[in-house]
C-alpha cells in the first residue's frame, strides 16, 4: 500500500499508558509515527519506547497541551500528509486509505475527517456552518462526503503544507477549541475541510487520561476559556466579554444549585465552565499544573 509512505501519524501522549497501545498498533504500518510526550508522569513513555522502537519520540519538558504537542511533531514531519489521532482513538488502515484518496484528489482540501464512533453514543460527525463559532454533532444524515467549516483534530488527516502555511495550532490554547481556531484559519486561507460519513474511526471521549473530578473540572474550564479566546481572536473583545458574562450569569447559579443538591457531576461541569469564563475576564491563561 504505497499511500502508507505518504502519511506520518502524530500522537500526543500525556499519562495515556492505559489506552495508547490500541491507537499505536493501528498506525504502526505508516511510514513514520511520531509520539510527542507532554512530560508524562506515568510509565507510558517507557512502555511506548519498549513496544514501538521505530517510533520517533519527542520529549517535552512540560505539558504543552494538544496543539503545542502536535506542533512539535509537525516540525519533524517529512511526508505530504499528517494524521493527528488522540491516544484514545483508533483508525483502521482501510479507513485511512479512503481519507487519503479523498484529500489526495483535491489540492485545496486542507483536512479530511471520518465519522467518529463513540461507545454508548453511536456515530458522530462534528460540523459548523459558515460564520458560526460553535461546533456541534450533526443532526442530519449525509449521503456522501460533504464540506464543513469545522474539523475535529481527534482523528484528522491534514495536508502538511496547508498546516504549515497557517503556522499550525495556536499554542495559546492549552486544550479544547484549538481545532475550532484552526478550522477558522483554514477557512480564512481559502482551504476546504471535508467529512466522510461512510468511514468511521473509534473515539473514547476523555479516555486518554484517568478520570477524576480534577480532570473533568479542568476539561470544562479549558473548553470555556478556549471558546472565549477564539471569539476574541476572530470576532473581537466585546463579543468575547459578552459571551463570558452570559456564561457566568447562566452557569454560576446552576453550579450553586448542584452544590446544594449534592449533584457533583453537574456542579463540576457548570462550576468549571463558570470559572473558565471568570479567568478569561481576569486575563488569566490556562495553567496545566493547576
Amino acid at each position: 500500500m504505497a499511500f502508507l509512505d505518504e502519511i506520518t501519524a502524530v500522537v500526543v501522549n500525556y499519562n495515556s499508558g492505559q489506552i495508547i497501545d490500541n491507537c499505536l498498533r493501528r498506525v504502526g504500518t505508516l511510514k513514520e509515527t511520531i509520539v510527542v510526550d507532554n512530560a508524562s508522569q506515568d510509565n507510558s513513555l517507557a512502555a511506548i519506547e519498549r513496544d514501538y522502537p521505530k517510533a520517533i519520540i519527542v520529549r517535552n519538558d512540560q505539558n504543552l497541551g494538544f496543539g503545542g504537542g502536535v506542533n512539535r511533531g509537525l516540525e519533524k514531519v517529512t511526508t505530504p500528509y499528517l494524521l493527528t489521532i488522540s491516544p484514545d482513538a483508533e483508525v483502521e488502515i482501510d479507513v485511512l486509505q479512503k481519507m487519503y484518496e479523498a484529500i489526495e484528489g483535491d489540492p485545496q482540501m486542507a483536512v479530511v475527517n471520518p465519522a467518529l464512533e463513540v461507545p454508548g453514543r453511536g456515530d458522530e460527525m462534528w460540523v459548523m456552518g459558515p460564520g458560526e463559532m460553535n461546533h456541534r454533532s450533526a443532526d442530519f444524515t449525509a449521503e456522501g462526503a460533504f464540506c464543513t467549516w469545522f474539523s475535529s483534530a481527534a482523528v484528522a488527516l491534514y495536508r502538511t503544507e496547508a498546516l504549515r502555511k497557517i503556522n499550525g495550532f495556536d499554542e495559546n490554547i492549552f486544550l479544547y477549541n484549538e481545532d475550532l481556531d484552526l478550522s477558522l484559519r483554514f477557512t480564512e486561507a481559502k482551504f476546504t475541510m471535508v467529512t466522510l460519513p461512510d468511514v468511521t474511526a473509534r473515539h473514547i471521549n476523555s479516555g486518554s487520561a484517568q478520570p477524576s473530578v480534577k480532570l473533568h473540572w479542568r476539561k470544562s474550564w479549558n473548553f470555556s476559556w478556549g471558546h472565549m479566546y477564539v471569539i476574541r481572536k476572530h470576532v473581537g473583545r466585546f463579543p468575547a466579554v459578552a459571551q463570558a458574562l452570559k456564561i457566568i450569569v447562566t452557569k454560576a447559579p446552576k453550579a450553586l444549585l448542584y452544590i446544594l443538591t449534592f449533584d457533583r457531576k453537574r456542579m463540576v461541569r457548570d462550576g468549571g465552565t463558570t470559572m473558565g469564563a471568570v479567568s478569561f475576564l481576569l486575563g488569566r491563561s490556562p495553567n496545566p499544573r493547576d
